[in-house]
C-alpha cells in the first residue's frame, strides 16, 4: 500500500482509495490537520480491507454524487494528479486498472459502507495518536520494554 498526500479540488472528496493492478494507493487531503488526515487513511483502508467497491461511474459512487455538482473536469484533474504523484502512467481517458473509491462525506450517513468507513477512520485515528504518545515516552530502563527501547533507539552524539 502507498500513501500520497495530494490538494483535492474543493467539494470533491477528501480521500481516495485506488485499487492498482500491482498495489493499493490511498490519497489523502494535504490541506487539512494530520488527525484529520489519519481519519481519512483510516477510512480508506476499511474500503481496502472490506473489498468496498461500486459502479456507478468509471470512479465510484462518490464520484457519481460529485458529478452533480462539480465539472468532469474536475474528477479528471483530480485522477491525472493521483497518477502523476504516484508515478504511474494513468491517464483519465483511458480504461483503467484501478478501481476508484472517493472519500466524498457529503451523503455518507445515507451508505452504511460509509458509515462503517468513518467509524473505523476515528478508530484508526486515535489509536495512531495513543501509539505515538507511548512510542515517544520513555520506558522504564529495569523493566523488559525499557531496556528493549534502550538497546533500539538512537543514540544522540553531543559534542
Amino acid at each position: 500500500m502507498r500513501l500520497r498526500s495530494i490538494p483535492f479540488p474543493p467539494g470533491i472528496a477528501s480521500g481516495v482509495w485506488v485499487d492498482r493492478a500491482s498495489h493499493d494507493l490511498i490519497g489523502y487531503e494535504q490541506n487539512t490537520d494530520p488527525a484529520h488526515q489519519l481519519v481519512i487513511i483510516g477510512h480508506e483502508a476499511w474500503h481496502m480491507f472490506q473489498g468496498h467497491c461500486s459502479s456507478l461511474t468509471a470512479h465510484g459512487a462518490a464520484a457519481a454524487r460529485s458529478e452533480e455538482s462539480q465539472p468532469p473536469d474536475a474528477l479528471a484533474q483530480l485522477v491525472a494528479l493521483i497518477a502523476e504523484t504516484d508515478g504511474a502512467e494513468l491517464s483519465p481517458t483511458t480504461s483503467m486498472d484501478a478501481s476508484l473509491h472517493f472519500a466524498a462525506r457529503a451523503g455518507a450517513h445515507e451508505n452504511e459502507d460509509e458509515v462503517e468507513a468513518e467509524l473505523f477512520g476515528y478508530r484508526f485515528a486515535t489509536d495512531v495518536q495513543v501509539a505515538l504518545t507511548e512510542a515517544r515516552t520513555a520506558a522504564d530502563p529495569d523493566q523488559l520494554a525499557g531496556r528493549i527501547q534502550a538497546s533500539m533507539a538512537h543514540r544522540v552524539r553531543r559534542s
